[in-house]
Order: C-alpha cells, then structure tokens, then sequence
C-alpha cells in the first residue's frame, strides 16, 4: 500500500533535465557569425588599403562555415554563403591590392614627357597658332574643309565679302527691315562642296556667325533679312555636288573690318576666316 503523502523530489536548481543538449539559439550562432565575418570580409576586399587585411575575415568565414556545414548546426544556408563569400573576398582583396600597388608604383615614377615647358630650350619659340583660330584665322576668299565627328563633310569657298551690303538688302526684299543704329548687313558669296559620306544640307548642317574686333558675336538670330540666291535655298547634296549662295548677316559697324566670320558643324569646332 502505497503512501499518498509521498511526493516526487525536485530536480536542484539551476539544473536542467538534459544537461548534455545545448540551447537551439548556441548551436545556431555559429553559422550566423560565419555569415556576419563573410559579409565583414567583402566589404574590406573592396576598399583600397582594407584590401590588404580582408583576407584574415575572409579565411575566417570560410572555416567558420565549414565547421557549421561540417557539425550540422542549424543555419545551413548561412554557412553556405560564407563558404562562397569568403575565397571571393579573397579573390577580390587580391586584385584590389595589386591595384592598388600598381597605381602608387606608377605615381612614384618619374614623368618622361620630354616636351614639357621644364625642359623646353631657352631659346625654343611656342609653335604659331594652328589656321582657323581666332588668333590666326584662315585669309578671305579662303576654301576651308570643315569636319565634324564623322570626318570630312564640306569643302567651302568663300567669295570676296561686300562689307555694306543694305542697299542690296533693301533692294532684295520690300520687307527687309533697315539695320540696327550703329549695325549694317555685310554678304558674303559661299560655294559648298558636300564630301560626306551620306547626304548633307549646308544652311542645315552648318551654322555661320560673326564676331567683332570687340569679341562680340552675331549670328542669323540678330536679324531675319532675306538675300538674294541665299544659302537656304540650297537643297539636300549627295558627296561631290557642289552649290552657293549668299550669307547675310547684321553686324556692328565700328572695326568691321577686323571681324571675322566663323563656321562651324552642329558638333565640332568654329573655324575663323577674315573678311577683308
């Protein structure tokens, strides 16, 4: 007969019925660790000078992962990645660094540019300003080539310029307005030559402009005037065709004879050509 006062003894405290079994959240800090120093050692591998000590986080990932994936723990798909991730930040670390060496190596050396200003004779004169500038613009009634990215797209003649040319203007057209108080219209007789490789239109493709012994500029937009056979009339030219016309432009008179006519493509350079 059994003693119902008896009563199951208490395990002592702190004690725990499995003793042997660790807590779910250890065994899974291993695998997140791995994860964590991978992510630690891609990030260093990237960054010049830090590339020169990601490859301890990377090995150290790459161990930890293999041990979580080796003992089962839980968190697979980290140690996984860590197992990835670290011998790619090595690899990585790697070429940054031998970047990184090369550049300082190519810093540190000496320049060879032997036609630096330094080493230029005492006695050597810069070289003249190439044709076209506005320091040294090609002569009038110059045929100039005019090149865009493409190449090549126009040989142009210029004719010689009437540098008072408002008569003519206002003879041309009824609605031609008079220029502007100390402005006048110059013309200027122009011959295109397309030599493209396609198709070109020159009053489309090329825009034309003035600029002043002050170094102001003056374009088609100053004034609307029409001219007689002007360069808009010219249509489409396939390579070698060849058409002129009359450019006319309102310009100030002051020192009209030191300006200068420009010409350039839609992309590219202006090219100067004196007038007179």
């Amino acid at each position: 007969m059994s003693d119902s006062n008896t009563t199951t003894p208490l395990a002592p405290e702190g004690s725990h019925a499995n003793p042997g079994t660790p807590p779910a959240a250890t065994k899974s800090a291993l695998t997140l660790w791995a994860l964590i120093v991978a992510i630690v050692a891609i990030v260093s591998a990237i960054i010049p000078g830090l590339s020169f000590i990601a490859w301890v986080p990377a090995l150290v990932a790459t161990i930890l992962g293999i041990v979580g994936l080796a003992t089962k723990r839980p968190g697979r798909g980290k140690a996984i990645t860590a197992i990835i991730l670290g011998p790619i930040a090595l690899l990585v670390a790697i070429i940054v660094s031998i970047g990184t060496i090369a550049a300082g190596i190519s810093d540190a050396l000496p320049s060879t540019d032997s036609t630096s200003a330094g080493d230029a004779p005492a006695d050597a004169e810069p070289d003249a300003a190439a044709v076209g500038t506005r320091a040294n613009p090609a002569p009038a009634g110059s045929t100039v080539i005019v090149s865009d990215n493409s190449g090549e797209i126009y040989e142009i003649a210029f004719g010689a310029a009437t540098l008072d040319a408002n008569s003519i203007i206002a003879a041309e057209n009824m609605f031609n307005q008079p220029a502007d108080a100390g402005s006048q219209y110059i013309l200027v007789p122009i011959t295109f030559t397309y030599v493209g490789e396609e198709t070109g239109t020159p009053w489309i493709d090329l825009q034309f402009a003035f600029v002043s012994a002050a170094g102001t500029t003056h374009d088609g937009t100053s004034s609307i005037a029409v001219a007689p056979q002007p360069i808009t009339d010219i249509n489409e030219l396939y390579p070698d065709a060849s058409a002129s016309g009359n450019l006319v432009l309102m310009v100030p008179t002051a020192d009209i004879e030191k300006g200068l006519l420009t010409v350039s493509p839609l992309f590219g350079d202006k090219y100067f050509v004196a007038l007179v």
